[in-house]
């Protein structure tokens, strides 16, 4: 018989704890997997010791306005919490002194839970501030890089915009180059036109000048010829 396990149905609990069945229900939804509660073949809940301790100690965080993220916290790293006897209990303790010295351990539990719940908070303040700051440098850090890169992106195309601009003014003095060229081959030619053109005209020239030349020495012949005939004719009418 002593180790037989006590068993207590929700209204016994309710009452026990004076903790409202709706609130019972609502924390086994919060807080599963740190009460197991049973059930019967008929569905009803049936609460052991050990659940009765964890909810003592559950009400006595939740009476104290702690969040149940850090109610929960509290339970899972099994941290001490001595639960607040109820004034029932109380008053069937002996003596004064008893009663003094529970209530100085609950009043030093309470203390201990705050510090600790403060502990918490400045823990995970603690954890919020590194990780922002984490997450701040690593933002530097791709700022930087893709700064670098984009540097060097903007130095690898102002240097290909001047190669470009290099090979185009070269390309520009050859085409000058050939023009230059073209024009002087074709003033050449022009020039030799020119010449071509005052020859031609020299010897249009002579042609005209020696053929007019032959012209009057033909003419002169025959004027010659004639008037020797007439001469001749003369002669002969006066013999």
């Amino acid at each position: 018989m002593a180790n037989e396990i006590n068993k207590y149905s929700t209204k016994e609990v309710s009452k026990l704890l004076k903790i409202p069945i709706g609130n019972l229900r609502k924390w086994e939804r919060t807080f599963e997997g740190m009460l197991y509660v049973q059930r019967t073949r008929t569905g009803a809940r049936l609460y052991t010791d050990y659940e009765i301790e964890t909810l003592k100690k559950i009400k006595l965080l939740k009476d104290k306005n702690i969040k149940d993220d850090d109610v929960k916290y509290i339970l899972e790293t099994n941290i001490l919490v001595e639960v607040n006897e109820e004034k029932e209990e109380i008053e069937d303790v002996e003596g004064e002194h008893r009663y003094e010295t529970i209530l100085s351990l609950q009043q030093e539990t309470v203390e201990s839970v705050e510090k600790l719940t403060n502990s918490i908070f400045s823990f995970r303040d603690e954890m919020i501030q590194e990780t922002k700051e984490e997450i701040k440098n690593e933002v530097k850090k791709e700022i930087h890089l893709g700064h670098n890169k984009t540097t060097s992106l903007v130095q690898s195309y102002s240097q290909m915009l001047l190669d470009t601009s290099d090979q185009t003014i070269d390309e520009i003095l050859k085409l000058r180059q050939e023009i230059e060229r073209e024009n002087e081959e074709k003033l050449f030619i022009h020039q030799k036109l020119e010449e071509r053109e005052v020859h031609f005209q020299e010897f249009v020239q002579h042609f005209r000048e020696t053929a007019a030349t032959k012209q009057d020495q033909s003419l002169k012949g025959k004027v010659t010829k004639w008037f020797s005939y007439f001469s001749k004719d003369k002669k002969e009418d006066y013999c």
